[in-house]
């Protein structure tokens, strides 16, 4: 959950520390990656060794020692990042970032993230990794020093805790699966839109079988697709001690690797945007608004208040949260948009996850030495529900679809449901072994880019138009052997559906204007690929954004202070646009191509020659921080200019539906995007590579800052270190982390 920019009084204090400040107090707090530090906490020494990206192999004896060692070099790197996110989980951004940040920690606190992280079990075997993992947290804040942000904004922070790390967990999860925004669009108004976390977020990840493989052993790729920024939400790192052996992308604020490898397994995951919320409108009395009725009787909700500190305000936000057994009313969460009440009472039931089991799954996960370990690690997973793709030594690939998937029998969750009635409540979730799968595909491959599974009638869903994953399956199949360059042209590829089939139909115009006929042409032979510097491409796609715009209606979240549903349901209305093409009359096409050329013109030029897709649509990698002027270039990476859109596998995904000040759709900046990509060679571990967008660290001052950003934005790679061999071999710091007694 990114938060928008900080508020004017905050950036007013904020440009008050001049550059140069900032550059001091960021080379002052700089960690060590070179040193011999002695810790509280541990049992026995550990090594941390760094590769020429910063990249960290940690070597413990124990388990426990190695998860301390985790939550200390994630302190290291990231812990600014890691402030925010706990906070985000805590409903305490506004706290810290004043003003703009309210509906975040309003959404938050109405939900209950922190609510739910304290009543989870504390019994697991994974709460104990969490404990360490926290230790070796609050190890690193003693220890110091914190990182500049800290002093820009005059802070301190408190001791991590287990419950930060729960209620992150949960953040990440709604994240990944909240889809009660949607079923508020048929039949809302623009400004009743309410906010989600991340949305149309998505993921490429496929796999080959050793018959399909340059090598003879399964080879697997892995791209997910976040929110950019910087730093990223995912961190590289080794872990290796106790029954652990792992390396890939982590989150930090929470212990494991997400998606990786180990020793004998790989596996990668896209979110499967499973339905898991509905949307329940209550019926609360006029005259108390406490009672509410179902089945005929008045019932009194539970109440409670949230207060809310928000910096710059003398006095506190008291957000008044009621729940029926349906759940939190998240219309009580709503800002001023509906001060009117228009849009009802209406309660949110989730498949509410237990942070504690997400982190025990996922460790299950990261020890899995083969298919049947892994299937049984799933079969524990819960909510955000994942496409995990499955490669491992052995020769084995495939697919799963693992997580709680509610059993709604005789209604669809598709649409706001009637709470009084009681009628339209869960039965349940479907097990384990009814959720789809495959493994061992007669013509060795798989793949998962968000699209509908297999049987998606008993597992409603928001699925994402399935372009991408037809064009991986394509591409997969037009070749008869594949390597990691191959899987690396794939991750790259900037092939638009869409956009290609309008640019057909656009060619097609009877009787275009005259200016227009070099236009035509150019569409007529464009090959499809949504490059940075295409002219037909940019032509084509600005003219589907018109008739986006004209399936949609009136729909403009540009004023809406957090991002909602908007992208995603625009988005959504693509594969029934182009369905449509065909039938479209003459006159709309050559009103959305006049439309697409205006646009161009006011935002580019009336020079055709200087039109391009890369003119529109750019990325720019912004710090939480990087929206004080004074900051800004200091801290934000970018604009540059970058090809592709939502729908082609080298996904750059805009907030759709958004226009300029004349009225024109908005193209940028470029809102997700594969923020890490991997690829491996299970038969040969030193043959895999990954990046990181922009870099391991999050300091300012470190050259970790942003050293893969060119890697990242030409689709290039660095060498995905594994095993002690490796790492010493790649070794250009070694931190010794030491007890300060032996126990």
């Amino acid at each position: 959950m990114n938060p928008k920019p900080i508020p004017e009084t905050l950036n007013i204090l904020l440009s008050r520390a001049l550059r140069p400040v900032l550059r001091r107090l960021s080379r002052s707090s700089l960690p060590s990656l070179d040193a011999t530090v002695e810790l509280s906490g541990l049992s026995g020494t550990v090594e941390v060794l760094r590769d020429r990206f910063g990249v960290p192999q940690i070597f413990a004896e124990n388990e426990q020692d190695l998860f301390f060692a985790q939550g200390y070099v994630h302190a290291q790197d990231r812990f600014f990042q890691m402030e925010l996110q706990r906070r985000a989980g805590l409903g305490r951004l506004a706290e810290l970032l004043g003003e703009d940040a309210l509906p975040f920690d309003r959404l938050s606190r109405t939900v209950g993230f922190a609510r739910i992280a304290a009543s989870v079990g504390r019994t697991s075997g994974a709460l104990r990794v969490i404990e360490a993992y926290s230790a070796g947290i609050n190890a690193c804040l003693e220890a110091g020093p914190l990182p500049p942000e800290f002093a820009l904004l005059r802070h301190r922070p408190e001791p991590w805790t287990p419950l930060d790390t729960a209620a992150w967990s949960l953040v990440m999860a709604w994240s990944l699966s909240s889809s009660w925004e949607s079923k508020l669009l048929k039949g809302a108004k623009p400004e009743d839109f309410l906010p989600q976390t991340d949305p149309g977020a998505g993921s490429n990840a496929w796999a080959v079988a050793p018959s399909r493989s340059a090598t003879g052993s399964a080879l697997l790729a892995g791209d997910p697709h976040l929110s950019l920024g910087i730093p990223c939400l995912w961190y590289e790192l080794g872990l290796y001690g106790g029954p652990y052996g792992v390396v890939g992308a982590s989150l930090p604020g929470t212990p494991g690797v997400v998606i990786g490898h180990n020793e004998e397994i790989s596996w990668s995951v896209t979110a499967a945007l499973t339905d898991v919320q509905d949307l329940y409108a209550e019926r609360f009395s006029e005259e108390d608004p406490r009672l509410y009725k179902q089945r005929g009787e008045w019932h009194e909700a539970e109440i409670r208040e949230e207060t809310i500190r928000v910096r710059g305000r003398r006095e506190p936000f008291v957000q008044t949260v009621r729940t029926t057994p349906h759940g939190p009313v998240v219309t009580d969460a709503v800002s001023a948009n509906d001060a009117d009440g228009s849009m009802g009472d209406m309660a949110l039931r989730w498949a509410t996850p237990d942070p504690s089991v997400i982190i025990e799954s996922g460790l299950a996960v990261n020890r899995a030495r083969n298919k049947n370990e892994f299937l049984a690690a799933l079969a524990g997973w819960t909510t955000p529900n994942q496409n995990f793709v499955y490669a491992d030594r052995a020769g084995n690939v495939g697919w799963a679809l693992a997580g709680l998937v509610p059993v709604r029998e005789g209604f669809r969750g598709d649409h706001v449901l009637p709470g009084p009635s009681g009628e339209n409540e869960w039965a349940g979730f479907l097990t384990s072994a009814e959720l789809p799968r495959l493994f061992d595909a007669d013509d060795g491959q798989v793949a998962s880019a968000n699209e509908p599974p297999p049987g998606a009638d008993r597992i409603p869903g928001y699925y994402l138009p399935s372009y991408r994953r037809d064009r991986i399956s394509a591409l997969l199949n037009a070749t008869e052997v594949h390597t990691l360059e191959s899987f690396r042209e794939i991750q790259g590829d900037l092939y638009c559906e869409p956009a290609h089939a309008l640019a057909k139909a656009l060619s097609r115009l009877a009787r275009p204007r005259e200016r227009d006929k070099e236009l035509i042409r150019e569409l007529a032979s464009w090959d499809g690929r949504l490059t940075a510097d295409s002219r037909p491409g940019a032509v084509a796609r600005v003219s589907l954004e018109h008739l986006l715009r004209r399936a949609a209606g009136d729909v403009n979240p540009s004023g809406h202070p957090i991002p909602n549903g908007i992208a995603t349901y625009v988005g959504d209305l693509v594969p029934g646009v182009i369905k449509s093409l065909d039938g479209l009359p003459q006159k709309v096409l050559a009103s959305a191509l006049e439309d697409a050329v205006s646009t161009l013109e006011d935002t580019l030029g009336k020079d055709p020659e200087g039109w391009s897709w890369g003119g529109l649509h750019a990325a720019e990698l912004r710090h939480p921080l990087g929206a004080v002027r004074v900051l800004r270039s200091l801290l934000n990476r970018g604009s540059f200019p970058i090809g592709g859109d939502a729908n082609t596998v080298r996904h750059a995904a805009f907030g759709q539906g958004k226009s300029d000040d004349r009225g024109h759709p908005r193209f940028g900046p470029v809102a997700r995007g594969p923020n890490y990509r991997f690829v491996v060679d299970t038969g040969d571990w030193d043959n895999a590579w990954s990046v990181v967008a922009p870099g391991q660290s999050g300091h300012p001052a470190s050259p970790h800052y942003d050293d893969e950003l060119n890697l990242w934005l030409e689709v290039r790679y660095r060498p995905m270190v594994y095993g002690r061999r490796s790492a010493e071999l790649a070794a250009r710091h070694r931190l010794m982390l030491e007890p300060t007694e032996r126990r």
